[in-house]
């Protein structure tokens, strides 16, 4: 495989997205100061503060970012910081607003805060991309660059894939479309497929958001840029939901950043990640290997882990029948009797 450029591809850094989950997306300040700093210095283009929805009601489990992001983090950054700031919003939050309002209210809620966020990136299951095509139309006429990250690609057929790439086509400009390796289960050339036939579609750059559960995140994030994918998504330490993602550290050095410029972020992985991942516990193992081989959605292996008294044979007979039975969604109920059928 040969190199791929730095100055060839956007890397957006998750860490306070997809780490959420695991901290209720509640973050120190101090961290985030220090993250911040961290990822102007090691080059990471674009940093993604959380989930966004649009009502108080819905805010739910996401914590404070990005709507309680504070001065004191703004101030943090040095002047002349190239970093962009983005959201997240699910298709089903989109949904609960008239998809001709998505754009206007999303810009007043940020309006007020002291991070200036100009993307928006949209995560839809593939199976339902064509109902957020006027929420995107919305969001772009409200001034937003938008992302369209298709969810579970992995089991997607091939009219389905192709259907995907005329319906992108056909969405108006995109700052990107990101491949979703959402179960953790595709592989290096999968997803070089993937990337080369959304390539030849549609205009739009093409991304992967990769997932560790069978340890290939960094292969098959370096795989994808192989492939021409020239937007990569990373998490510090990998910290996310389940077995977590593609290493920032490790990716920047795998696209040539040098060990002077590494060394602040890696300095924040052993100050301050290293034991959330003793906390937290998230990354690869042999349960996360499985669901991302059978196609279960990982939050069933994290509620598993979280019973550290749990035998190990029920986890894996739970496992087994959530493979059986296809849940490639979670849900709390399925994971209950996922464990009652376990312990008979």
């Amino acid at each position: 495989m040969s190199a791929v450029a730095r100055q060839d591809v956007t890397v957006l850094d998750c860490t306070l997205r997809d780490g959420g989950y695991y901290t209720n997306w509640e973050f120190e300040d101090t961290l985030v100061e220090e993250y911040l700093t961290a990822c102007v210095a090691t080059g990471v283009d674009v940093v993604e503060l959380g989930y966004t929805r649009f009502t108080p009601s819905d805010r739910g489990p996401y914590g404070r970012f990005p709507s309680g992001v504070t001065p004191a983090l703004r101030d943090a950054l040095p002047d002349g910081h190239r970093l962009r700031f983005a959201v997240m919003v699910d298709a089903p939050a989109l949904a609960e607003v008239p998809a001709a309002e998505a754009g206007p209210r999303l810009r007043r809620l940020l309006a007020d805060g002291p991070l200036p966020v100009d993307l928006v990136r949209v995560a839809v299951h593939h199976s339902r991309a064509a109902g957020v095509a006027e929420a995107v139309d919305s969001l772009r006429e409200a001034g937003f660059g938008v992302c369209l990250n298709l969810m579970q690609v992995d089991l997607a057929t091939p009219a389905q894939v192709a259907g995907l790439v005329r319906l992108v086509a056909g969405l108006g400009p995109l700052e990107s479309l990101y491949v979703a390796d959402s179960l953790g289960s595709l592989h290096a050339p999968r997803i070089a497929e993937l990337v080369e036939e959304f390539r030849a579609g549609q205009a739009a750059p093409v991304g992967l958001h990769g997932h560790d559960n069978q340890g290939f995140a960094l292969h098959n994030t370096l795989a994808a840029a192989q492939a021409g994918a020239t937007w990569l998504d990373a998490t510090v330490l990998g910290m996310g939901r389940g077995a977590g993602n593609t290493r920032t550290e490790q990716l920047l050095a795998a696209l040539g950043t040098d060990q002077r410029a590494l060394q602040p972020m890696l300095d924040l992985v052993a100050r301050r990640f290293e034991p959330l991942m003793h906390k937290y516990r998230w990354g690869a193992s042999a349960l996360y290997a499985i669901a991302g081989m059978r196609r279960i959605h990982p939050t069933y292996v994290q509620r598993l882990e979280e019973g550290l008294e749990r035998d190990v044979e029920v986890k894996l007979r739970a496992l087994d029948f959530l493979a059986r039975n296809r849940k490639t969604s979670f849900s709390a109920a399925s994971l209950e009797g996922a464990l009652r059928h376990a312990a008979v």
